[in-house]
C-alpha cells in the first residue's frame, strides 16, 4: 500500500527549479520521488559507482540524453523534459558546485530533483556556489496522522488542516464529530510509530527489530558520514540521557559532568544529533524578559517511537513527547524558513510557572497548550496564563478519548482529534 503523502501535490507547481527533498532516514523520500514523480534516470550516491558518474557531470546526463533519447537540444524545445533524479546527494562533497554547473547547462533540457537525509543541514554543511533562484527546498517528515487517515480511511471529511489562521478550535469542532473513527486509526499510529514502514507491518517483534536497525544505520553511516572523527558511541549516550530527562529542560554543564567531557563537547554532540534527525530543540518562550529563564532548553525526539530507546524520568513525556512532535511537523512550514510565521516554545518563570507548548507571532500568543493524561489531571498553569498573557487560545490536550469541551476559554481535546487538525 502506499500512503498518500500531501508533499506530492505542491511538486508540480515548480517547474524548471532543482527540486531537493530532504528528511529523516526512511521517511519515504525515496518512494515519494520514484513512485509519483516517476524518474526517467536515476543516480544512487550510496553506490561507489555512481558517485564516480555524478562527479562527470553534466557530461554523464548529456550522454544518457543523447543515447536514450536523441540529440541533446541547444536549446527548450517542446517535448516534455525527462526527470534526472539523484538520490542521498549530501555524500558527495562539493555537489553544490556540481549541480550549480549541470543545471546552469542543462535544464532547458531536463527536470531535477535530489533527495537527502540530512534535512536541516542540506543547505549549509556543504561549501560552494549559491543556487538561489535554481533550487526549491522542502522537508519530508514520517507519515503525519493527517496523512494516515486520510491514506487509511478517505471517507473521513476532514475540516482543511490548521495553518495559524483562524481558531484551531473551530478545526477541532469540525473534526470531532469522527472522533470514534479517528480513535481506531489513532491507537494504531501511537502503538507504531509515524514510519511508513512499521505502519505497514504494524508488528511489535519488526518495531523493536526497526528500532534497532535505524540506530545502527544512524550511528554507523549518518554520525560518521557527517562528522568525521565524532565519537558515535558518545553521542548516542548523549541521546539515551537526553531522552531520560525528556519534558524536562536540559543542561550542558551536567550532561559534561556525568559523561567526563567538556560543554563544548556536548554541544557539539547535540547538533550532530540534531543535523542526523534524531531530535531537536524547543526554546524557552520570549514573553516576558523580566521573568523568562534565558537559554532554556527541552530536547524531544524526532518521532515519539524513539522514546522506547529510555525510559523517561517524567511520567507524562512521552505523551508530552508525542503532542511536540505533532506541532513541530505538523506547522513546520510556519515555523521554519528565512521568515518564519510563528515561533514554537514553552514558557517558564521563576515562580515556576510553566505552559508545555506556546505558539506565537511577532505581536501576539496563538496558542497556549498543556499536556495531560486525564480531564481530570486539571489544566496546570493555563489559567494563570489565559489571564496575564491573554492567549488567542488555550488547549489542554489529553490522553483520554472522547473529549471536547470549551470552559473558561480552555478547550480540552483528546489527542486524535487535536493530531487530525494539523498538516
Amino acid at each position: 500500500m502506499a500512503f498518500e503523502r500531501h508533499l506530492t501535490k505542491q511538486l508540480g507547481l515548480f517547474k524548471n527549479k532543482i527540486i531537493f527533498i530532504s528528511g529523516p532516514r526512511q521517511a519515504g523520500k525515496t518512494f515519494l520521488i520514484t513512485h509519483c514523480l516517476k524518474p526517467d534516470f536515476e543516480l544512487n550516491m550510496d553506490v561507489a559507482s555512481e558517485r564516480l558518474r555524478f562527479k562527470k557531470m553534466p557530461e554523464e546526463i548529456i550522454n544518457w540524453y543523447e543515447r536514450s533519447i536523441g540529440p541533446f537540444p541547444k536549446k527548450e524545445n517542446l517535448s516534455p523534459k525527462p526527470l534526472v533524479f539523484i538520490d542521498e546527494i549530501h555524500k558527495v562533497k562539493g555537489w553544490r558546485n556540481l549541480m550549480k554547473g549541470t543545471y546552469d547547462k542543462t535544464h532547458h533540457v531536463i527536470n531535477y530533483v535530489a533527495s537527502g537525509s540530512s534535512a536541516f543541514e542540506l543547505r549549509k554543511q556543504d561549501k560552494g556556489d549559491s543556487l538561489a533562484g535554481r533550487a526549491v527546498w522542502f522537508t519530508l517528515f514520517p507519515l503525519s496522522f493527517r496523512e494516515y487517515v486520510q491514506s487509511m480511511a478517505p471517507e473521513i471529511d476532514l475540516a482543511p488542516a490548521w495553518k495559524g489562521k483562524g481558531l484551531l478550535r473551530e478545526a477541532i469542532r469540525s473534526n470531532f464529530k469522527h472522533q470514534k473513527n479517528l480513535r481506531g486509526l489513532w491507537n494504531i499510529y501511537a502503538q507504531h510509530g509515524s514510519y511508513p514502514e512499521n505502519l505497514l507491518q504494524q508488528n511489535e517483534i519488526f518495531l523493536k527489530q526497526w528500532l534497532t536497525d535505524y540506530q545502527a544505520a544512524m550511528l554507523d553511516r549518518d554520525l560518521r558520514d557527517l562528522n568525521l572523527g565524532k565519537d558515535v558511541e558518545r553521542v548516542y549516550r548523549v541521546y539515551e540521557l537526553l531522552l531520560e530527562g525528556m519534558g524536562s529542560t536540559y543542561s550542558i554543564n551536567s550532561l559534561a559532568q556525568t559523561l567526563g567531557v567538556s560543554p563544548n563537547t556536548i554541544k557539539s554532540d547535540i547538533r550532530a544529533l540534531q543535523q542526523v534527525l534524531w531530535g531537536y530543540d524547543i526554546p524557552v518562550c520570549q514573553i516576558s524578559k523580566a521573568k523568562q529563564i534565558r537559554k532554556e532548553k527541552k530536547f524531544y525526539p524526532m518521532d515519539f517511537c524513539f522514546a522506547r530507546y529510555q525510559t523517561p524520568l517524567m511520567e507524562g513525556a512521552p505523551f508530552e513527547s508525542t503532542v511536540a512532535c505533532l506541532l513541530y511537523r505538523g506547522l513546520w512550514p510556519e515555523i521554519s524558513g528565512f521568515l518564519p510565521h510563528f515561533k514554537l516554545g514553552f514558557y517558564r518563570d521563576y515562580q515556576q510557572h510553566e505552559i508545555d507548548f506556546v505558539l506565537r507571532d511577532k505581536k501576539s500568543i496563538a496558542i497556549a497548550i498543556e499536556c495531560k493524561l486525564k480531564v481530570k489531571h486539571g489544566t496546570g498553569h493555563l489559567p494563570y496564563f489565559e489571564k496575564h498573557f491573554k492567549p488567542t487560545e488555550s488547549l489542554l490536550v489529553v490522553e483520554e478519548e472522547n473529549i471536547f469541551s470549551v470552559n473558561d476559554k480552555i478547550t480540552s481535546v483528546s489527542i486524535e482529534v487535536f493530531a487530525s487538525c494539523l498538516e
